[in-house]
């Protein structure tokens, strides 16, 4: 039936009070409930696609493996420098590599679906968190908790825990130093809420493989998921999820030139159309504003919505303190001797 005559049968059905019953949301929020009967056991896995983020992909696969995780499972769109070689050595599997000459959302995450199946049904276990992130995303659990100390603390209906998305600025020197977690060069920042579900998460990054249940597909952008199961069931409480679109202002960029540019033939990786342009278009376009702090001047997205002009303040005005405890993988004798290396 054409869309034309499925809209003619709706305004039939509904003149005759036919109308169908609206379908269940993909997702509904129940609180913990006071005496939770946990999973015995699971694994956590994540699942991060890159694209030229040698800089900071090593301290993202580090912080997933100090967040709990098993194992960190890398697929790459045939990265132009390192990442690879820098994710390997930091722990990461390199499930698959694919080479493309436009951003290619869907392809990207047709490709991580699919892995996150194969793994699943290989893996052998009942029970599989799939922690879903992009290589400038860095995740802890809430209260101080890592995302598998939360993960272990929940009833076992729940299937998907949304996050709270934290976008970061920078505002002094260095930027960044690679190795190290982007939160401890990077306190100024925002939040940043969609109507993805009723606790406008923006990202739904945990989703649970059960082996006895029906499949979990991640979405676009890793905002919503799909599945027979419907609805799922999250958690009122979220995880955090700080991203990192802005490094050292060199590499960023280049990186940035390299994906919205265009190069000596004309051609560029982004397109009207794609869902990149969006964020990285206007991302790039106002990226020295960025480096200057002019935050008035600075574009998160080309569309309207209360996010689309940056408006940063300081990560202690956003969570309280029990929050914003985050794990290192490193020392604090390291950290002053990278941001001191002389003294």
């Amino acid at each position: 039936m054409s869309s034309g005559l499925r809209r003619v049968a709706k305004r039939v059905n509904r003149a005759l009070g036919r109308q169908a019953p609206p379908s269940a949301p993909w997702v509904v929020a129940e609180a913990q409930p006071a005496v939770p009967e946990p999973l015995e056991t699971f694994k956590l896995f994540a699942i991060v696609c890159a694209w030229m983020e040698s800089d900071v992909i090593a301290a993202t696969v580090a912080n997933a493996l100090a967040q709990g995780c098993d194992a960190v499972y890398l697929v790459d769109n045939d990265s132009p420098d390192d990442t690879v070689a820098q994710a390997v050595g930091a722990g990461a599997i390199l499930a698959e590599r694919f080479s493309t000459e436009r951003f290619e959302e869907q392809l990207r995450f047709d490709i991580m679906n699919r892995v996150v199946a194969d793994v699943s049904a290989s893996d052998g276990s009942d029970h599989i968190w799939w922690l879903w992130i992009d290589a400038d995303e860095f995740p802890h659990g809430p209260r101080g908790l890592t995302v598998r100390e939360y993960l272990a603390s929940l009833d076992r209906r729940y299937r998907i825990v949304g996050s709270r998305f934290i976008n970061h600025f920078p505002d002094s020197e260095p930027a960044y130093l690679s190795g190290f977690h982007p939160l401890e060069f990077q306190p100024l920042c925002e939040e940043h809420l969609v109507r993805v579900c009723k606790l406008q998460h923006r990202k739904h990054s945990l989703q649970r493989f059960d082996r006895l249940g029906n499949p979990i597909e991640c979405g676009l952008g890793i905002h919503g998921a799909t599945s027979a199961d419907r609805p799922l069931v999250e958690t009122t409480e979220a995880v955090y999820l700080h991203h990192f679109p802005y490094r050292a202002p060199d590499f960023t960029r280049h990186r940035l030139a390299t994906l919205c540019g265009t190069d000596e033939h004309g051609r560029t990786r982004v397109h009207d159309g794609d869902t990149a342009v969006d964020g990285m278009v206007p991302r790039f376009e106002t990226l020295e504003a960025v480096y200057a702090g002019e935050w008035s001047r600075v574009r998160n997205y080309r569309f309207e919505d209360d996010h689309s002009v940056a408006n940063p303040k300081p990560w202690s005005d956003i969570a309280p303190p029990e929050d914003r405890v985050f794990k290192r993988w490193y020392s604090a004798e390291a950290l002053e001797t990278a941001r001191n290396p002389a003294s």
